[in-house]
Formats: structure tokens, sequence, C-alpha cells
């Protein structure tokens, strides 16, 4: 079945239309240059490759596809005419698994043997020792979001001799490594047992604010935090007060709540605090892996086939 899809600025790369048209013959590509663009081949198109803002929805009258270019997408991205339309839409989940786990493992090694407590004292020329090292075969991490990256930080982690739990509500057994595996009503009854407590989840309607002043006081007194999914699953505000109170040791942040951090916000200079600027997918090459995947689905669309990496609309995942 022939099919038009159009390329959204800006996600897309020079060489992908051609790349595109040699897979799949029957698709007809259109690279739009701008937004402006967009709209106007929109109008009559069957899928759209990237971000499509309510403006152009209006104007995409034969769109049944949308393949988003970003694996979790989060609320910003599914207004309401998209969610009740009959759209299928779907993610890049998967394209950047060993790099999110490499920096979950970065945090977790910088923390256990206590780079949080020698960079500062590098940066003040201080030659000053801090035996309180973690050992990590007695170490228990709890990693909640058991998809792609956290299964694969697990394993890591458990070749490290970390015991590794999880939590997820579509996970139904264990990955490797994994010593336990729960339903998210269980994860408080669990993170009192976690040396590291490590968010992977997407943002959704139920991980929104899920890391409150109630969860951090769940969590074994001197735990580490450490978030590399979304700011907005957890209240900044509780996450200070739980580390400036001793409650946690640490807090290893690659995404905060709000973004970019402004540069008179507390986090920057609370003690035990490790930030990077949200660049844990970096050095993947994710983009390859998105146009893999773009042309799979666009195969799997021109022959009527379930596409790969649907995302519940209501779920937002």
């Amino acid at each position: 079945m022939t099919f038009k899809l159009v390329l959204l600025p800006p996600e897309y790369e020079p060489d992908w239309p051609a790349r595109i048209r040699e897979a799949v013959p029957d698709c007809q590509v259109v690279a739009a240059a701008s937004l402006e663009d967009a709209a106007r081949e929109l109008a009559d198109a069957d899928a759209a490759f990237g971000t499509v803002p309510p403006e152009l929805f209006a104007r995409a009258k034969r769109l049944r596809w949308i393949a988003a270019a970003r694996a979790g997408l989060g609320r910003a991205w599914f207004y309401d005419a998209v969610v009740r339309s009959d759209v299928v839409v779907t993610g890049m989940h998967g394209a950047y698994n060993e790099h999110l786990s490499a920096h979950i493992v970065a945090f977790v090694l910088a923390f256990a043997r206590r780079f949080d407590h020698y960079l500062p004292l590098q940066a003040q020329r201080l030659w000053r020792h801090d035996r309180t090292m973690i050992h990590l075969p007695d170490a228990t991490a709890l990693i909640v979001g058991v998809g792609g990256a956290g299964a694969e930080a697990g394993r890591l982690l458990a070749a490290l001799g970390v015991r590794v739990l999880g939590a997820d509500p579509r996970v139904r057994q264990a990955p490797a490594g994994f010593a336990g595996l729960y339903p998210p009503e269980q994860l408080d009854a669990h993170l009192g047992e976690a040396d590291f407590v490590i968010m992977t989840a997407p943002e959704t309607p139920q991980t929104l604010r899920l890391f409150d002043a109630a969860r951090f006081a769940c969590m074994k007194p001197g735990a580490y935090f450490i978030n590399i999914s979304r700011g907005t699953t957890v209240v900044t505000d509780d996450l200070l007060a739980a580390l400036r109170a001793g409650r946690l040791a640490g807090a290893g942040l690659d995404v905060v709540d709000p973004e970019p951090l402004p540069a008179d916000h507390p986090l920057w200079t609370t003690p035990g605090v490790l930030l990077t600027p949200h660049v844990a997918i970096f050095g993947a090459p994710y983009k390859e892996r998105w146009l893999a995947l773009l042309i799979e689905n666009c195969r799997r669309f021109g022959r009527g086939e379930e596409l790969l990496n649907v995302v519940d609309k209501q779920s937002w995942f």
C-alpha cells in the first residue's frame, strides 16, 4: 500500500528520505523544512515522524500514525485531540538502553567509592580520607521501572555483586540479575531494603511526583536516590528536605524539575548531590536506531501489520 510520510524538523537527518524510500518503495517521503511546510504537507499525510503540535494535528485530516522521536513522551505530548483520536502513536524506547544503564552504574560507583565526597575536596585542594566506602556485594538496589534501561542496569549491577530488586506495573517476570520483582503497590514495602533507589520509569499519570516526602521517608536512612528518567517524577523540594535532614546520603540526578536547573537553585550546592545536565543518552548512536525502527514500522504500516513500540495514549507510554 502506498502511503505518505512527513518528516518534521528538526529530528530527522538529511539522508533519511532517500534511505527510507530505498528500504520502503511504497512510502512517499516528504521532508518538511519548517513547521509551515509541515502544516501544508500534513493535510493529506498518512503518517508523520516527529512532534506534531496541536495546530498541525488539526490540519492532518488523514493521519493514522505518528512516530514520535522520543522514548518517554510525557503529558505535554498527549493533548486531548491526540488521545481522543484513532491515530496510533509509537515511541523510540529501547534506543538508549546501554547508555542510560551505564549512567546509572556510574552514579552507583561514584557513591560507593565516595566521589561525592572527594570531588569537592579536589576543588579545595584538600587531601583528606573518608573510609566510609560501600562494599557493593553487601548492597541492595531497587530499580523503579524495569524496562529496557532498568533491566540492563540491573544486569550490570548484579554483575558487580549488588542484590537487585525491581518494581514495574507491566513486567511480570524478573529479568536476568534481579532477585525480586514487585508491582507498584508494593513499592513502599521494599524501599527500606535498598541502599540505592534508582528511578528509570517514564513520566506517566502514575509516576508524576511519585517520589515525595512520604516516599523518601520510606527509604532506608543513609540511602542514595538516583534519577535518570524525568524530573517531574520527583517533588524536588521534598528531595532537598530529605537530603538536608540527613535522611538520604546523596542523590545522583541526570534529570530535575525544573530543567534547566536555575543557577541559584540549592541543589547545585547541596552536599552529596551529583548532577549531570540530562546527558545520559549522549554517546549513543540513537539516530541510527530511530531510523531502523522507523523503517521497520514503515514496512509494517504499508502492509497493514501491527507496529512496534505502540504507546498507550492514556498512560503516555
